[in-house]
């Protein structure tokens, strides 16, 4: 039986999977798929069922090793993987640029790149505004007190 930290083979998975967490983390794209996304889940899906079987996948990053194997050793130096890499990205890179050029030229202008720094003022503001309101409104201060100035009640 295993206690404290464990060896063996249960206590060798367990830290495999922490490793493996840490390792992956920062992937996560929220939805708990990691580098898993949609974007990568439509390229190993062969038969475009929706379903990714091990299968499929298996065969499909095979399929990406012997493509982006430059060299021909049957392995991906960083170099390679970051060719790969690059190319599984690319289409969220290129949705996230055209979503800052808003004009649609094809450049990204200083204007348009500070634009989302813009719209987080505008919405602060929009908070700061509101939760003032908001305590005016919890202290009477605000519309609807039912006082006027000499603070007597308005019902005369």
């Amino acid at each position: 039986m295993m206690q404290g930290g464990g060896s063996g083979m249960m206590g060798d998975m367990s830290g495999m999977m922490k490793k493996m967490h840490r390792m992956h983390g920062g992937m996560m794209d929220g939805s708990g798929r990691g580098m898993m996304g949609h974007d990568m889940m439509r390229m190993l899906d062969a038969d475009d069922d929706g379903n990714v079987t091990p299968q499929e996948m298996r065969e499909q990053m095979q399929a990406k090793l012997t493509e982006y194997d430059s060299d021909g050793d049957g392995n991906l130096s960083i170099a390679e993987f970051e060719a790969l890499h690059s190319a599984m990205i690319r289409e969220k890179m290129v949705d996230r640029f055209q979503h800052l050029d808003a004009d649609g030229d094809g450049a990204i202008t200083s204007e348009e790149i500070a634009a989302p720094a813009k719209k987080m003022e505008r919405m602060q503001k929009m908070r700061s505004g509101m939760s003032q309101m908001q305590s005016q409104q919890g202290s009477g201060q605000g519309m609807g007190s039912g006082m006027n100035n000499t603070g007597d009640s308005d019902s005369n």
